[in-house]
């Protein structure tokens, strides 16, 4: 639950902070980094959502490794 909290809480701020710096930016900053007024918000939400993933996916392999090797512990152990 509060990981739900968390990711909602940075993908606003990151939405948020990205508005804010949609404003400072000319079309032609706009131009070098190849990206859109329209699509800047988005693009940077995108990628914080994207860094997030792969986080919790990293974690959730973590935690299965540890499973697996206190498994593979046990079981060689026993015998």
């Amino acid at each position: 639950m509060l990981n739900k909290i968390y990711r909602a809480i940075v993908i606003s701020r990151t939405k948020t902070a990205a508005l804010n710096t949609l404003a400072y930016l000319t079309e032609r900053d706009l131009n070098d980094m190849g990206i859109s007024r329209a699509s800047f918000v988005e693009a940077q939400v995108a990628s914080v959502i994207a860094d997030l993933d792969a986080k919790d996916r990293e974690a959730a392999n973590t935690k299965m490794r540890k499973q697996i090797e206190g498994s593979a512990k046990r079981l060689f152990a026993a015998v």
